[in-house]
Parts: C-alpha cells; structure tokens; sequence
C-alpha cells in the first residue's frame, strides 16, 4: 500500500507591498537593505522581485521588512506599521530578479 500524500496548494494573492531586503549569504559582502515588491502572498510564502535577488543563493536567509500602504484593504489602520519577517530563498529566476521566499514562523 503507498503512503497517502497530501500537498496543499494554497491560494495565491496578487498583492504589490514595497519592501526591503537584506540577504544573509548573498555572493556580494554587502549587507545593505535593498528596495523590493511583493508580487504574491500565500499562508507559505510569498514572492518577490529585487535586484538584489538575482545575486542572492537558494537557502539563503533574507530578512524583510513590508511597508503596507494606506489603502482600502487596510482602511481600518491608520498609518500602518512596516512589518519584519525572516524567510529563506527556496527558488528563484535570476532572469526576472524574482525569488520565492518561505517565510519563518
């Protein structure tokens, strides 16, 4: 009898954020915040588009800071906060400078 597997695929969500990103084991020594947009969000991740990505190595450590805009979707908060999380590069496209990024819990 062959184990039961399940993979979930999550819905995606189009949503643009602006970001910044610092990667850990980027080939570059430098470790300065770099500008970025979300493209999509999930419950597993998210992905991304950077220059800085295109640079950056598969399970690399990124940290990310989310800069919500003051739009509809966020009409109940006032001026939102900018959001910090840590995740790591599970792919990429070094063509489009995009990286999919799973983030900690």
């Amino acid at each position: 009898m062959e184990p039961i597997t399940e993979q979930r695929v999550w819905p995606r969500h189009q949503v643009r954020i602006p970001i910044s990103l610092k990667c850990a084991h980027a080939r570059t020594p430098n470790r300065a915040w770099h500008v970025g947009e979300t493209r999509n969000i999930s419950v597993d991740g998210m992905m991304l588009v950077s220059s800085v990505l295109k640079e950056t190595q598969l399970s690399s450590m990124v940290e990310i800071l989310c800069f919500p805009q003051n739009q509809d979707l966020y009409s109940q908060i006032r001026d939102p906060e900018p959001v910090s999380m840590t995740g790591v590069v599970k792919w990429q496209d070094r063509v489009s400078g995009t990286a999919g990024i799973q983030v900690n819990n």
